[in-house]
């Protein structure tokens, strides 16, 4: 699936600049979805535009995307740029997971990504969650995990995320293996035009955790079996 004129895809380079553009995407694409209020919930310590600023310098300092994983053969990244300015404005990565035991399944959970200063108890009730469900649905069948997709807020609704997702389809169907993905409402319905299904849902109340009344934080587990033709 070609992208429309005015942009081209690649490969995203495995360099430290790179880490920090696709930081950054990602981080303009959070603040304008309906996900941006448990950013600032699970980073209580960063509500001063000071703290802030701090914080921002330490993604500079150490952004998520390093070269390791950007270079490891088992992700998949990929990025839209605009051609007028040169501008990478969407990007997406998909994983090629390998099946796990019980036992490696639990030693993953137990050193995932929890850095000093976020609420773990809330990563815990959301994210957490969400993983110890993975790891009973996966099991130790490979899967080939849309992990992250994201797009500048100017340049949503243009169709961009569905190629990128579209690509990662279909080669997981060369792989001959099943699809997974975990989506707010913001992401449910690109996942479903590919054929993707619902298999489980957590929801959390963020009420209890300094949320706005009524505030709910929910995320569907997205499942598309091997092989599966649109």
């Amino acid at each position: 699936m070609s992208v429309q004129p005015g942009f081209t895809i690649s490969t995203v380079p495995a360099t430290r600049e790179a880490g920090k553009i696709l930081g950054d995407i990602e981080t303009a694409a959070t603040d304008n979805s309906g996900n941006g209020s448990l950013g600032k919930l699970l980073w209580p310590k960063t509500s001063t535009e000071e703290e802030k600023t701090e914080q921002d310098e330490l993604k500079d300092e150490d952004p998520f995307h390093e070269i390791d994983m950007l270079s490891d053969p088992s992700n998949t990244y990929e990025w839209i740029i605009e051609e007028k300015t040169r501008t990478p404005v969407a990007y997406v990565w998909w994983q090629h997971a390998k099946g796990k035991t019980e036992e490696e399944w639990a030693t993953t959970y137990a050193n995932r990504y929890r850095p000093d200063g976020m609420n773990k108890a809330l990563m815990d009730a959301t994210s957490g969650v969400r993983f110890l469900k993975r790891a009973k649905l996966l099991n130790t069948r490979d899967t080939f995990i849309l992990k992250e997709l994201n797009v500048r807020p100017e340049f949503q609704r243009q169709g961009l995320g569905g190629v990128l997702v579209k690509r990662g389809i279909e080669e997981a169907d060369r792989l001959g293996l099943q699809a997974y993905t975990e989506a707010s409402m913001d992401g449910y319905g690109l996942y479903v035009r590919f054929g993707m299904e619902e298999v489980d849902r957590v929801t959390v109340d963020l009420e209890p955790w300094g949320g706005n009344p009524g505030e709910m934080n929910s995320f569907a587990l997205l499942l598309r079996p091997a092989g599966r033709k649109k």
